[in-house]
């Protein structure tokens, strides 16, 4: 066979696959091919020609004009997968262009097979004249009852580590945190039903209503009551502090930064107001939301100084993103308002009612899309975010509180 036939035939993966029907990896060998690559193309044969639960989709993959290698190629990344997936993915690949399957492939097995939740223990790494590396896996709640102790002992957390563990430090400092409890979820947790129920805590750790329950009040330290519709309710703790008392429980209302997509801890963040205080706006519960510094620099909300990215405001009681494009409002979810509750609808509140104070329903115009924020929410801007002459988006000091 001439060399412009040979690869035309190669070209062709399914008509050489079709050809194998009834040859033996022996013949197949005796023909000139290699025995792994003779076993392959029995293998692609069962695959497309042989017997099968999912006919519909290998009719529809035997369409593909991919060459032999390209389908040996998708095998591997079907095997990956149980049949059921495999043909799933070995449909979709087989109408994907080739350069464009490892893209897709990976992204598919990404999705459809999640990383696994490690196991519980300490592992220790170590490296041949190099740094060795200890590492602790538990639940969200001892971690942060760990990470107390090592914060009350020292602020380098490398020291703090070696000095509980020569016995000293504080070893017996408590977790002190917010735990956020919508009023609906207390009814359950007093009925019994706290196994159920995952509440979150204001550090990123989270514990069932179960747990709660079982947890001595002063190693919790706060617990907030959030209605569904109207945001905070109260807070309870063993002292009374007017400021620390607003911020604690917006923080509960939202345990992370409430721009859209940022997981920047609450207690990280800085305290914004929806509607500005040079403009009027109040220092109340119902015009503050925390922030993260990158978010609350980017917050839309000076006329003078657009960003084109956006702002927050408080509808119906619940916080919501007004994109820059005049689109409806998006609610954003909070413990308040968590997924599977049905989010008020976003009119404005009624003219002199508690909550209609900095309230507004109308969003700027601007032509950019939003974006969720930095790669890193602790740290940096993302390439589109607005700089400063070194290069950074506009900072707050880490306790202030925005205009």
């Amino acid at each position: 066979m001439q060399l412009g036939g040979y690869i035309q035939a190669l070209a062709r993966g399914l008509d050489v696959v079709e050809q194998c029907a009834g040859v033996t990896r022996a013949q197949l060998v005796q023909m000139g091919a290699r025995p792994d690559f003779a076993e392959k193309l029995l293998n692609l044969h069962a695959v497309y020609f042989g017997d099968t639960m999912f006919r519909s989709r290998q009719r529809k993959a035997r369409r593909t004009g991919h060459d032999v290698f390209t389908l040996l190629e998708i095998e591997r990344y079907c095997s990956k997968l149980k049949a059921r997936r495999a043909w799933e993915l070995r449909q979709l690949l087989a109408a994907t262009p080739r350069e464009k399957i490892p893209m897709v492939a990976k992204a598919k097995l990404k999705e459809w097979r999640p990383p696994k939740d490690p196991a519980p223990g300490v592992r220790v790494t170590r490296r041949a004249g190099r740094n060795h590396t200890l590492s602790i896996t538990d639940s969200s709640l001892n971690i942060s009852k760990l990470l107390a102790v090592l914060k009350s002992t020292d602020q380098d957390l490398l020291t703090a580590a070696h000095t509980v563990f020569r016995g000293g430090g504080g070893s017996g400092q408590t977790l002190q945190s917010n735990v956020i409890v919508r009023l609906d979820e207390l009814d359950r947790i007093v009925d019994g039903d706290g196994e159920e129920i995952e509440l979150q805590l204001t550090n990123g750790a989270t514990m069932t209503g179960a747990e709660f329950v079982r947890e001595k009040l002063a190693d919790v330290g706060l617990i907030t009551l959030v209605h569904p519709h109207h945001g905070p309710v109260n807070l309870y703790m063993a002292s009374r502090f007017a400021n620390l008392k607003q911020r604690l429980a917006l923080s509960a209302e939202h345990p992370t930064c409430a721009w859209p997509g940022c997981n920047a801890p609450a207690e990280d963040s800085q305290i914004h107001h929806l509607t500005r205080f040079q403009d009027g706006g109040p220092t109340n519960m119902a015009n503050m939301v925390p922030l993260c510094a990158y978010h609350n620099a980017v917050n839309d909300d000076d006329p003078e100084k657009p960003t084109g990215r956006g702002h927050l405001d408080r509808i119906n009681g619940r916080v919501h993103y007004l994109p820059p494009w005049a689109g409806p409002p998006i609610p954003i979810e909070s413990p308040a308002h968590p997924p599977r509750s049905a989010p008020a609808p976003a009119t404005p509140a009624a003219p002199g009612s508690a909550l209609s104070s900095g309230t507004r329903t109308a969003a700027r115009p601007s032509t950019e899309p939003p974006t969720s924020g930095p790669p890193d929410s602790r740290s940096g801007p993302d390439p589109g975010a607005p700089t400063r002459h070194d290069g950074k988006p506009p900072a707050l000091p880490p306790n202030s509180t925005s205009p």
